[in-house]
């Protein structure tokens, strides 16, 4: 991640709503206040702060460059790169802007579009260092190899005392496959800043390629102590201590890496490996229950599982995991052979004989009798994606380290624990009571919809939307009605025709952001999460976070 994010409690005091009567407002006064909110961290006050002044005087640059800040902090990516390129549009002469919309557009996967930012940046700004870093990177998102090689170059030149551009290299020349001129890089380094921890991980990775597990302990030992937090080392240091048959020290680091990270998928995994290892086959069932609680088809989970679940003679329980197995891998024998021998424990002896004689049958069809049951082959480890159900036993080990992206840009993001509820219907303002043809229909099918009686309001409602077509509060209430029976598309269409009518509605956005939500659309959710939070529904953001940290 970019952000190193901590989670904060907000309370707002009276929310600003800007109005045509903000156009006499002391702007600069105004400023002020939001960039004070934003400093201290209070960002969704800060928007509301930026708002009055574009609303003001839309043709300043610093209002959308700050609110963008804003929400660049609050994990609204889309709506940070909308506001940084209207204030480029409007000043293209400032360098922050680029550097914000470039870390949005990473967060975002558009590294090519991220990296023509930081050109430019880098042309204004040449003496910032961070921003050659994050250069080099997007142009190995994009497989641009040579250009990122190039422009390492120049970091090293520049700042030839620094680690930073060597072990920029050393990940160019693991691109290349070049692990001996990687490490070369790595040593490089470390002769410059041996506390440097991102030297350490990677030379410690190197070692771990090698099987040189002590030397691997030694040095993720270090670097841990340096940054206790970083669960990539506390990852990867027991996979060293496990293979020095340390199961001790392994255990001891996969439980601080759970409390650090109750939900590490990595950990709970091995955790469970260990634990059956030792004995210890109930706690092993809890781990691996848990991961199945996030991931129902994790297939390795499951064998592994129903392997435990044989051991602790819970047949029955053993039997279903093997079923689902077998249904997603209907030429796994192995599954068969042990759902055959849980069949026998439970008396079923026709269910077993099945099982076998499918076993006999395909083996003869497919490799003339010969056997292909599993070898176990002594203590191993595999990728994190690879699906393999011979090695379900084995220990895992993360695809590959996450990219380090530098940013001045840090700050504390609101994390507000909301549920995807939609927003209530709406009455009709006194002042435009006369306006609305349908008001009587209107205002008694908002009556049925507060006592959540939708069959009954359905028919007014068309017949409100029918007599008012122009009116968007007729559609938004209607699509509320379609929400609430789970008609999310008829919902959506409505909505977009409330947008159509009128578009700075920031519930239809919300509403229809939902709706998107719920129905697996959350490309189409992002914009409009981040349309209704600029509009004030803070709730917003916090549903912005979740759909970004369900993605990472």
């Amino acid at each position: 991640m970019l952000l190193q994010s901590k989670t904060k409690s907000l309370t707002l005091g009276l929310l600003l709503v800007a109005t045509s009567a903000c156009a006499q407002i002391n702007t600069a006064r105004v400023m002020d206040i939001g960039r004070n909110a934003l400093y201290f961290d209070d960002y969704l006050l800060a928007i509301q702060y930026f708002n009055r002044v574009i609303d003001s005087k839309p043709y300043l640059y610093e209002p959308y460059f700050y609110r963008g800040l804003a929400k660049f902090y609050l994990e609204d990516y889309t709506g940070a790169e909308k506001d940084c390129t209207r204030a480029i549009e409007i000043n293209p002469y400032f360098p922050d802007t680029y550097e914000v919309r470039g870390l949005s557009r990473i967060n975002l996967d558009r590294y090519d579009l991220a990296s023509e930012d930081y050109a430019q940046a880098v042309a204004m700004e040449p003496e910032k260092q961070g921003l050659w870093h994050n250069w080099v990177l997007c142009n190995l998102e994009t497989k641009n190899v040579a250009k990122a090689d190039s422009i390492s170059e120049t970091l090293v030149k520049r700042w030839p005392k620094h680690a930073d551009g060597y072990l920029l290299k050393s990940q160019i020349a693991l691109e290349q496959q070049d692990t001996v001129r990687a490490e070369v890089y790595v040593d490089s380094a470390l002769v410059r800043e041996h506390y440097n921890v991102a030297a350490l991980s990677m030379k410690a990775s190197c070692l771990l390629r090698r099987q040189e597990w002590s030397g691997a302990d030694t040095l993720l030992t270090e670097a841990i102590k340096l940054q206790p937090k970083n669960i990539h080392n506390i990852l990867n240091r027991a996979i060293a201590r496990y293979n020095l048959n340390n199961l001790r020290g392994a255990m001891a680091d996969y439980n601080l890496a759970l409390d650090l990270d109750p939900v590490n998928y990595i950990a709970h995994y091995n955790r469970a490996l260990l634990r059956t290892q030792v004995g210890e086959n109930n706690d092993a069932i809890e781990d691996f229950n848990f991961i199945l609680k996030i991931d129902p088809d994790d297939v390795m989970a499951t064998y592994n599982r129903a392997e435990l679940l044989m051991e602790t003679g819970d047949y029955a329980a053993a039997v279903k995991d093997y079923d689902k197995i077998i249904k997603q891998y209907p030429n796994f024998w192995q599954g068969y052979l042990r759902r055959a021998e849980a069949k026998q424990l439970l008396g079923d002896k026709r269910g077993a004989e099945r099982d076998r004689n499918h076993v006999v049958n395909e083996q003869i069809a497919y490799y003339n009798g010969l056997k292909t049951t599993a070898t176990k082959r002594g203590p191993q480890t595999r990728k994190e994606s690879q699906i393999n159900l011979e090695e379900y036993d084995k220990l895992i080990v993360e695809d590959e380290e996450e990219k380090q992206y530098a940013s001045e840009y840090r700050g504390k993001v609101q994390n507000k624990e909301v549920g995807l509820q939609f927003l209530p219907p709406m009455s009709v303002p006194d002042y435009q009571q006369e306006q609305y043809a349908a008001a009587k229909t209107f205002s008694t099918a908002l009556e049925h919809l507060l006592l959540q009686e939708y069959q009954l309001a359905m028919p007014l409602l068309n017949e409100a939307v029918e007599a008012a077509p122009n009116q968007p509060l007729c559609y938004y209430n209607r699509a509320y009605a379609y929400a609430m029976t789970q008609q999310y598309a008829a919902a959506i269409a409505d909505l977009d025709k409330v947008i159509e009518l009128q578009p700075n509605f920031p519930q239809a956005h919300f509403n229809r952001a939902i709706a998107n939500v719920l129905t697996n659309n959350n490309k189409a959710a992002v914009p409009d999460l981040s349309i209704a939070g600029e509009g004030g529904i803070y709730q917003a953001y916090s549903i912005l976070k979740r759909i970004s940290a369900k993605k990472k």
